[in-house]
């Protein structure tokens, strides 16, 4: 087939996506809609539109963070025609250098996948800037501008559409209804984090990496069954293209050996059983080859910064494979996917659904379901294990942001279910998109009330603590009401679990999970560490939420103390660095009249590490390694009537030692 013939039919295959959809089709469009209004109303300038970009100081336009120096290596190339950032940085500012400067040549860890994107916009805004300007128009033509910004980045909006449209497609390809797929289409559009990346902080490349595994599974899925070269080169090109936008996106292969290890279990008749096995095997190490080959630029551009091919350029210690943190990723209060984004929840959950049901909507529905729910629980794996697992400054779960057409696809599955009870029922059609919209609405209407004071590029600084006050209104006083009955609904199970475990309240869990005393540089290795230390103040009145029982308040007497009101007292301490530490607990004792020593013993997670017989102001040490998330720290001590110094440092009754601060040293 010709150039043109191709284009033509590809060009009425997007068209077409949206065909049979009817009525339905306004709700998509209004979604759409939305996302384009709130990304045009997006008016950053980092608060001084009037001042001019490129005199060396940091001012957003539409790039913040991150996003800014994702930019800059779409800039260099684009204008520079290189991936020397120096003369970029020291022109347009660097948030994240070195105190001083680069000494040497300044590197960027992002991938080049989003700048490959902007780049032709780039070079189409420039041109448009230059028949502006002889027009009488003051465009500045060094590219840090609101005009070649707002190009570039409108690619985060398309690729949120993208993203959902495929996701809708594939619904209606496993048996979904036009009104159930679009429903789940524009709720997941509007209802997770999709929304800020694609609208108020388009310039990160998390809707372009939701749109790149969105056309990789969909491509995935149509063809399931086929081992010819066309899939070939299909579905490894578009896995390496995912892979560009995100590296890890690599990872979402796991469909493909999902869908080999069945083939391979059941092999045809009249076929050679191993031989069949062997052309599987060869098929899919060919898409693997093909994605490798397409993911090649980000070897090269690796290598050119780092001097490796394979290089992961945030250090070492940034990714911790052994030490997941799964349960706070999903339902921490600080950024986990399913506890601030309760859609994303029904989303994973229908999968489960559409994988029972099965044969009974599609004949390869439950096989399409398996590798979507193996594609998810390996993105949730692989994010797990960085050290950052909340992601810093993000709405959300930003980084999976990939797992969009799985949302969709399972939350459309619910929709589904709950069609046929409707049926069931015999309730009207009105009822039927009632609840959809009320059910769907609610969480919708909270998302976009949580994202909308973020507008103008604001970052999302959201810290462990309840939800609720992320919203105003009406929401918020029903969330409020929930909340102080059963604590976050969608914590479960992970707050009933920590709850039970400790013996505390369920809303302890979003208090204390995701609060660290030491985050260290996310490049950091043992090495760079060597020497450094970090307090915990055990005493302080903010660690409150992290005292189980048998202490008192903390006090804010010389510098903080907390003293323990029963023989045995229980404190949950956090910690994220999974290398050797030390640990120094200091201690006071309350010595009666006639009392010289006091014997205190120290347990971490039910091990003795320390005990001793304390005559005044001391510190106990001993060192730990591995004990990522939280640990039970158990002091013993007898309780006895407070001395006239134990009331000089604010006891008031019966207490046993007084606990200052807890210091983290790495040796």
């Amino acid at each position: 087939m010709s150039r043109p013939g191709r284009l033509r039919r590809g060009l009425a295959w997007l068209t077409g996506l949206g065909r049979g959809l009817g009525w339905a089709r306004a709700l998509v469009a209004a979604g759409f809609l939305t996302i384009a209004l709130m990304y045009t109303c997006n008016q950053d300038m980092g608060g001084d539109p009037d001042a001019p970009r490129g005199d060396g100081i940091y001012r957003p336009v539409l790039a913040r963070g991150d996003g800014h120096l994702s930019f800059i290596m779409a800039r260099s190339l684009a204008f520079d025609g290189d991936l020397d950032f120096r003369n970029d940085l020291r022109r347009f500012g660097d948030p994240f250098g070195p105190p001083g400067g680069w000494v040497e040549r300044p590197t960027i860890p992002h991938p080049i996948g989003p700048p490959l994107v902007w780049v032709p916009l780039l070079w189409t805004a420039q041109g448009g800037a230059v028949v502006a300007n002889a027009l009488g128009a003051e465009v500045q033509l060094h590219g840090y501008t609101l005009w070649h910004q707002r190009l570039a980045f409108s690619t985060s909006a398309l690729a949120a559409m993208i993203a959902v449209g495929l996701g809708l497609a594939l619904a209606r390809r496993l048996g979904g209804r036009r009104w159930s797929s679009s429903y789940a289409a524009v709720a997941i559009l509007l209802g997770t984090s999709l929304t800020y990346y694609a609208t108020f902080m388009p310039s990160y490349s998390h809707a372009l990496d939701a749109a790149g595994a969105a056309g990789f599974l969909y491509a995935w899925a149509v063809t399931l069954g086929r081992w010819d070269r066309r899939r070939v080169f299909l579905v490894g090109g578009l896995l390496g293209v995912a892979a560009l936008m995100r590296t890890q996106e690599l990872a979402l292969g796991v469909v493909v050996a999902l869908e080999i290890a069945v083939a391979a279990a059941r092999p045809p008749a009249g076929v050679a059983p191993w031989r069949y096995r062997a052309r599987l095997v060869a098929t899919g190490a060919a898409m693997a080859g093909v994605a490798l080959v397409v993911l090649f630029p980000q070897a090269l551009v690796w290598n050119d910064l780092y001097g490796s091919f394979t290089s992961l350029p945030q250090g070492e210690s940034y990714t911790r494979p052994g030490y997941p943190m799964i349960l706070e990723l999903l339902f921490a209060s600080r950024n986990g996917w399913f506890s601030t984004h309760p859609l994303a929840y029904a989303g994973a959950l229908g999968l489960i659904v559409l994988a029972v049901r099965g044969p009974r909507v599609h004949a390869q529905a439950r096989l399409i379901a398996l590798g979507l729910l193996a594609a998810l629980v390996v993105q949730v794996y692989l994010n797990a294990i960085i050290i950052d697992w909340w992601a810093q400054a993000s709405f959300g779960q930003r980084r999976l942001c990939s797992m969009t057409l799985p949302l969709v696809v399972g939350l459309a599955a619910w929709l589904e279910v709950g069609v046929a009870v409707v049926r069931q029922r015999r309730a009207g059609r009105v009822l039927g998109h009632a609840a959809a919209v009320v059910g769907l609405g609610w969480f919708v209407w909270w998302n976009l009330t949580a994202v909308w004071p973020l507008h103008g590029g604001r970052p999302a600084m959201f810290v462990a603590g309840p939800c609720c006050p992320r919203v105003s209104g009406p929401l918020r006083d029903v969330g409020v009401a929930v909340y102080r009955r059963v604590g976050n609904p969608f914590a479960f199970p992970a707050n009933a679990l920590f709850a039970l475990r400790h013996g505390v309240g369920l809303d302890r869990w979003d208090r204390v999970v995701g609060d660290y005393p030491w985050v260290p540089p996310l490049d950091y290795t043992p090495a760079s560490l060597r020497g450094q230390s970090e307090r915990w103040r055990i005493g302080s009145g903010r660690k409150d939420p992290f005292m189980v029982r048998g202490f008192g308040p903390g006090l804010s007497v010389r510098g903080g103390v907390r003293w323990t009101v029963a023989r045995e007292a229980t404190a949950l301490v956090p910690n994220l660095i999974p290398e050797p530490l030390e640990v120094a607990l200091w201690v006071k004792p309350n010595l009666p009249r006639g009392v010289m020593t006091k014997t205190v013993r120290v347990r971490w997670n039910g091990r003795v590490v320390a005990e001793k017989a304390v005559t005044g102001e001391t510190e106990l040490t001993w060192r730990i390694r591995g004990d990522v998330g939280l640990s039970r720290l158990e002091v013993e001590a007898p309780i006895d009537p407070a001395s006239d110094d134990a009331r000089a440092w604010g006891a008031t009754g019966p207490v046993g030692v007084a606990l200052g601060e807890l210091r983290f040293t790495a040796p």
